[in-house]
């Protein structure tokens, strides 16, 4: 009887140990074991004066004067994610540039076809706002500025396509991210991407 209560309590002790944090952060989820990652396609340039967009290889959303600019993204989620749990993530490394608000806010958009969309952004509802956090290369869910963000943790639309755009906020806001095109194994792609376990 006293070896079955002491193999209880011990049990009950490792499973209090090891439950989660329930912390609500990226760079929390940047220590998640993510089963995997999708990376954008194709993403453009949104010039807000312009209304023009322009195909690159890396994220531009900027406000500083008379210059703003957005990024639109093309984001195909593989089969390989039914059935799992997706997460926004945006990562900036040592080469990247993210000055003054460090803050981008999230939508969705409605354009089907990235590649064949010379002008304008289809913008359509926010989705999130994330905050730079300069110790991690993270950017972190913004509870503060925008409750409830819906792509913190949302079921993988597996076999479909996002199709997304990020926004400076504030008056001073840059954000010039390297975008990784491809995965390589665990490591969490530079630039956005969406991770799923």
């Amino acid at each position: 009887m006293k070896y079955t209560t002491a193999a209880l309590c011990l049990v009950s002790a490792t499973f209090s140990l090891a439950a989660p944090t329930g912390t609500s952060t990226v760079s929390a989820r940047g220590e998640q074991a993510f089963a995997g990652f999708a990376v954008p396609s194709i993403i453009k340039n949104h010039d807000v004066t312009t209304n023009l967009n322009t195909q690159d290889s890396k994220t531009s959303t900027v406000r500083n004067g008379k210059i703003e600019t957005s990024t639109l993204y093309e984001i195909p989620i593989p089969q390989s994610a039914a059935g799992k749990t997706c997460t926004l993530v945006i990562h900036a490394g040592s080469g990247d540039s993210v000055l003054g608000e460090k803050a981008l806010d999230l939508f969705r958009n409605s354009f089907t076809d990235l590649a064949n969309l010379p002008s304008g952004n289809l913008r359509d509802t926010q989705l999130a706002r994330v905050r730079f956090d300069d110790a991690t290369g993270f950017f972190n869910f913004d509870m503060v500025g925008f409750a409830n963000p819906a792509v913190e943790s949302f079921p993988c639309p597996a076999g479909n396509t996002l199709h997304w755009e990020t926004v400076a906020v504030g008056e001073f806001d840059i954000n010039t991210i390297e975008q990784d095109f491809t995965v390589n194994g665990a490591n969490v792609p530079n630039g956005l991407s969406v991770g799923w376990w």
